[in-house]
């Protein structure tokens, strides 16, 4: 596969799976989204054929069980307080 920086989607590239799937989470710890909002799968793009995050789709196992945790709310509300601190200080 040859080395690429940009995707004709405009979408940001994730090397692997398992890196898209870790940025897929990330994303919900970090932005608080509505209920159905935000990206909720990754899929391998026949484009550039890196993985992208997609809100189309049905949700990632591992996102569903992440969402369902008692880390992702932990997670999600110290993100919310590092927020507040940011713009405090």
């Amino acid at each position: 596969m040859a080395k690429i920086s940009t995707c004709s989607s405009g979408k940001k590239l994730y090397l692997s799976e398992a890196l898209a799937e870790e940025a897929l989470l990330g994303a919900h710890v970090q932005f608080d989204f509505a209920q159905g909002t935000g990206p909720i799968a990754v899929y391998r793009c026949d484009d550039c054929g890196y993985f992208h995050l997609t809100s189309q789709g049905l949700i990632n196992t591992k996102l569903k069980d992440f969402l369902a945790s008692g880390d992702y709310k932990r997670l999600r509300q110290a993100a919310a307080w590092t927020s507040k601190l940011k713009h405090k200080y």
